[in-house]
């Protein structure tokens, strides 16, 4: 119907009312739902809203509102209808914008009168009453920025809460009571508060639902690997520069800092027709082994070895879990995806050291070395470990030369104290020397060098299970909204930034991929994406493996798992989950194998992001 409202969350709304003629387009065919809406504007849906209300007041003019003005008729409507007052100096304002509460206090007034209630909006009291002090605390519990909303409209929002046109989530989040109302919000809350039915606002979304069918999908992501051999697969090594989001990676720490939307709701296990395993809990503390249900991924194709998937929603201001596994706690070689804990680990012990440290202003050199540009930066070799340009060294040697920073058996007490799994080993060396033999870490923000190597040679393996991974990219990825006792201890977020900025440039882009299959890039706000892989042939094993470890956060509508009008406050909701994958393939053919396992993964990982999309995983 309109040509730029196809990704708006309201878009089912705006055409319901735009079948029942109460708002327009403008003449090339748009909607421009981004718009602010002036006070003219809607006063000039009312009487297309209200068609049975009773005149309330006398006809009023105003100074600024001349006869032949095009809403004239509908304003002086509005006010004799008791829906819109003047200002004192008798003017109407009618190009002014209106804000979201005085929309609010409009279609309040008007929903209250149809049913005979006169709604009184008066400035709030010097001595609350008992009723208005219940209305405040009801605002209060939806609403954190409560302290915004003028007295005049208290009582109306907290109607709003109670008739539904705003909606009792059990998640605070913003009212922003004085911005400039949209005309896409202006189309929510009208099919709110005409009660359009749900069934009229379904959303369709061709690519999700076609998404179902998961050997569609694998079968697809297969084709994709045309052409491309285990040195350089289709998804595995697409890179970041092709990524939708490389513009936002300088933004990923302050989002999952301060993250945008209310988090997605996780239905419990019963709705799900699921074991009562797969319930939500509060984030374990660090160090302890958490329960895993290991029925939780028996979705995925036999050939993910292992996995691990954490949700996490937000109840009663603390992080709630929902862990799902497959054979997650056996511990296996994970490959290159456990490349990030060195970093983590060195980014503990300079915040132990000085805890202000700002890990994007310091260096790597060889120890010994004098100099403020002597070495390299500690993004640039942390990002080199993730992309493998080889421009500086391989991401092998400079992992290990990371691990260097801690003996070996310092660094697996460490690991195994994050994470709770005592039988996890972690000395190995990725195959190569260090690129530093004895590196230290250099302050230029405090001209001092803040870590030097233990000069212990680090031999052995590095076996952990995916429960492992995913717990300590969790606990990085969610650091901000976890309690201290959850925590890795000592870590900062200047420690931690530089290292979620290294992850996203991880070479892998299944999420990317995930979002892409099932038509969401376009819908998605405030995309998240950290990750590092793993890939490798077994000649032991005789096989060919990949892993996968990602912490994704996104918001998208939710439009797209509740039914009905969305509320405007509550447009959107955040989604977030970190998950590690493993997956095999013996064919005794080394290339077929690899384009297998990494289609395979692509899958997997699309069916992964669908379900939790959906609410059902």
């Amino acid at each position: 119907m309109f040509s730029d409202i196809a990704n708006h969350w309201a878009r089912e709304c705006i055409v319901a009312l735009a079948q029942r003629q109460i708002v327009n387009g403008y003449p090339k065919g748009t909607f421009r739902p981004l718009s602010t809406v002036t006070r003219a504007e809607f006063a000039a849906m009312m009487p297309k809203v209200f068609t049975e209300l009773s005149e309330q007041k006398s006809p009023q003019t105003f100074r600024d509102v001349p006869k032949e003005y095009w809403a004239s008729e509908a304003i002086h409507w509005a006010t004799r209808h008791g829906l819109f007052g003047g200002y004192e100096n008798g003017t109407f304002r009618p190009k002014q914008a209106i804000s979201r509460l005085q929309a609010v206090v409009v279609l309040i007034k008007g929903l209250e009168a149809t049913r005979g209630v006169e709604m009184n909006i008066l400035d709030e009291p010097a001595s609350p009453t008992a009723s208005v002090a219940s209305e405040m605390a009801l605002i209060a519990q939806y609403f954190s920025d409560a302290d915004q909303i003028p007295a005049y409209g208290k009582g109306a929002i907290a109607a709003a809460l109670r008739r539904q046109l705003l909606e009792q989530i059990d998640q605070p989040r913003l009212l922003r009571p004085n911005q400039p109302v949209t005309r896409g919000e202006i189309a929510s809350l009208l099919c709110r508060a005409l009660d359009i039915p749900t069934a009229e606002l379904a959303s369709t979304h061709p690519a999700l639902e076609a998404a179902q069918n998961t050997d569609l999908v694998f079968n697809r992501m297969l084709q994709a690997e045309a052409g491309f051999d285990q040195s350089n697969l289709a998804f595995l090594d697409l890179g970041v520069s092709k990524s939708p989001y490389r513009k936002d990676i300088n933004q990923f720490a302050q989002r999952l800092q301060q993250p945008e939307d209310i988090a997605a709701p996780l239905k419990p296990a019963r709705q799900l027709g699921t074991v009562a395993a797969t319930n939500t809990a509060v984030y374990p503390k660090t160090g302890d082994l958490f329960f895993v249900d290991e029925n939780g991924l028996d979705f995925l194709p036999a050939d993910i070895l292992s996995g691990c998937v954490c949700l996490s929603t937000m109840q009663e201001g603390k992080l709630q879990g929902r862990w799902l596994g497959r054979d997650a706690l056996s511990d296996r070689q994970m490959w290159s995806s456990t490349k990030f804990i060195p970093l983590l680990n060195v980014a503990a012990q300079a915040n132990r050291a000085i805890p202000s440290l700002d890990l994007s202003q310091c260096r790597v050199r060889a120890a010994g070395s004098t100099g403020q540009s002597s070495g390299y930066s500690f993004e640039e070799l942390a990002s080199g470990i993730m992309t493998y340009d080889n421009r500086i060294a391989t991401s092998n040697s400079l992992a290990v030369m990371f691990k260097n920073f801690e003996t070996p058996e310092r660094l697996e007490k460490w690991t195994r104290q994050m994470t709770g799994n005592q039988s996890l080993s972690f000395r190995g060396r990725y195959g190569e020397v260090p690129f530093i033999q004895y590196p230290e870490l250099w302050s230029a923000q405090f001209n001092q060098v803040v870590l030097k190597a233990s000069r212990v040679t680090h031999n052995g393996e590095n076996l952990m299970s995916t429960y492992d991974l995913t717990r300590l990219l969790s606990m990085a990825g969610w650091h901000w909204q976890l309690p201290a006792s959850s925590r890795i201890p000592d870590l900062q977020t200047r420690g931690l930034a530089s290292i979620i900025k290294a992850m996203a440039m991880d070479t892998a882009r299944y999420i990317d991929v995930a979002i892409e299959t099932l038509g969401l890039t376009e819908w998605v706000r405030s995309p998240v994406v950290i990750s590092k892989s793993g890939f490798g042939r077994s000649d032991s094993r005789d096989r060919t493996e990949l892993t996968y470890c990602a912490l994704a956060q996104f918001s998208l509508p939710r439009s797209l798992a509740v039914t009905g009008a969305p509320d405007p406050t509550a447009a959107y909701q955040r989604h977030t989950l970190c998950l590690t994958l493993i997956a095999a393939q013996d064919v005794s053919e080394a290339n077929a194998e690899a384009r297998y396992v990494d289609a395979l993964m692509s899958a997997a990982v699309t069916e992964i992001i669908r379900r939790t999309v959906l609410g059902i995983l």
